[in-house]
């Protein structure tokens, strides 16, 4: 029908594909992020109310859109990720299993005895509280440093726990060492 009003359709056809052309470049990003946001929205590896760690970011988060997630920082800041960003990345969910490990590194004197400290550090974890009995709680020999002896103490609690199991452990483990005359360097 232009044709018949003197329009040539080759230039009307390469200026339509030039201006897709253009407004695809544009949209790039945001297209990139609305199939990232619909990922995420299927394959659910976090949901609101999760304590995550993606794009170099952690925090709760707070809100999941087709482009853009909001995590709530432990020190109140809200951020906000494009999904291409978050699906991009590695995604570790902290929240996701209803239990988490507690890890303590103890460095103690090369004076002290291997078997003692042992035992000590073993009634320590015991004793911190609210750790769970199931898995037992364990106490690991891991190294020969130059200026101590170092020990890992891993506790399981329930991941609301997590923070005071934590303190509970370092406060019991530090108690204990200094009762038994274990010096710590």
């Amino acid at each position: 029908c232009l044709e018949i009003f003197g329009i040539k359709m080759t230039s009307f056809a390469a200026i339509v594909g030039a201006a897709a052309l253009a407004i695809g470049l544009g949209f790039q990003g945001s297209l990139s992020n609305l199939a990232a946001g619909v990922m995420l929205l299927v394959f659910r590896p976090f949901k609101v109310g999760d304590f995550v760690r993606v794009a170099g970011q952690a925090g709760t988060v707070g809100e999941i859109d087709l482009f853009m997630t909001e995590i709530d920082t432990a020190d109140g800041r809200r951020v906000i990720l494009p999904n291409g960003q978050i699906f991009g990345n590695t995604i570790e969910n902290i929240t996701h299993h209803p239990r988490r490990r507690v890890e303590v590194a103890v460095g103690v004197g090369y004076g002290a005895d291997i078997d003692r400290t042992r035992e000590v550090l073993e009634a320590a974890v015991r004793a911190a509280a609210p750790v769970l009995a199931d898995p037992a709680p364990e106490v690991n020999l891991s190294e020969l440093g130059p200026s101590s002896v170092n020990w890992h103490v891993r506790a399981w609690t329930r991941r609301e726990n997590y923070g005071a199991s934590h303190q509970s452990i370092v406060r019991e483990v530090k108690n204990a060492l200094e009762a038994a005359g274990i010096a710590v360097p």
